[in-house]
Parts: C-alpha cells; structure tokens; sequence
C-alpha cells in the first residue's frame, strides 16, 4: 500500500496534533508506505532528510529518478499540465502509486485528469474525510528501498 506526498503536506505529517495527517500516520504504522525519489525536485522541494526518516522506519520507498526523469521532462513541456509538478506525476506513472496527498488545487486536478494519471485513475487524500482511500492503494510495481 503505497501514497506520494506532496511537499505541501509532509510538514503535517510530523505534527501529532494534525487532524488531517493523523489517520495517514496510523496507516503508515499498518504498513502502508510512501513512494518519494531523493533526486531533482523532490529532494529541492520536501527534502532529503524528512524522506528518508520514513524510509529508515520502513515507511517509504525510494524510487530512482533514473525510472522517471525523461518522462518527468515530457510532462513539464505539456501544455495541458495545471500546476508545477511534472516531478510528482511522472514519479506516479513509474512507481504506479495512484494515492496523493495533497492540498494543491492544480496538482489535484493533473493527478486526476485522465491524460496524466490512468489505468487505474489518480485518487486525491486532502483531509481526514479521504481517509477510506488508505485501504484502497497498494503499489503495483516494486520499488527500491535505500536513500
């Protein structure tokens, strides 16, 4: 079981008392992981550090920006892409990971748009009411562990 999390949101991660976060803590304590790269944007936006904290506690896998740059660099050039974060959608597409969390309207809406994110369709985790999707993503293809 597998989520990408937004820049945006792993701040709130980390904090106890977040309401919206608590039940992704609680569903990374029951084996879900989180898929993250430590390469190119990634590691500028959210951090090496706060990344592989989760992957040392067996809650994240990395995924080499070798399996996604090219298409990282094709979604970027697409006139269609709303928001500034090819990194995040090309990082979906490689690692197949269909949950986000997230709380940037762009990025909600290319994650779920059909050209970007398909087969199966990209699902959006903002707040506490999502929580019934923590059960409904698995990782489909194998990733690699190791920062």
């Amino acid at each position: 079981m597998c989520i990408i999390v937004d820049a945006n949101r792993l701040g709130a991660l980390a904090n106890p008392d977040d309401a919206d976060a608590k039940p992704v803590r609680a569903w990374l304590n029951r084996g879900g992981r989180i898929v993250y790269s430590t390469a190119g944007a990634f590691a500028r936006e959210v951090g090496r550090r706060a990344l592989l904290t989760y992957d040392r506690a067996g809650k994240a896998t990395r995924v080499p920006v070798a399996r996604f740059a090219d298409d990282e660099r094709s979604l970027r050039a697409d006139a269609d892409l709303r928001s500034n974060d090819s990194h995040v959608l090309a990082l979906a597409r490689a690692a197949r990971v269909r949950l986000l969390y997230t709380g940037d309207k762009n990025l909600m809406a290319d994650f779920k748009n059909k050209k970007f994110i398909d087969r199966p369709r990209g699902k959006i985790y903002s707040s506490a009411a999502n929580k019934r999707l923590l059960t409904r993503s698995a990782c489909a293809a194998p990733a690699q562990r190791g920062g």
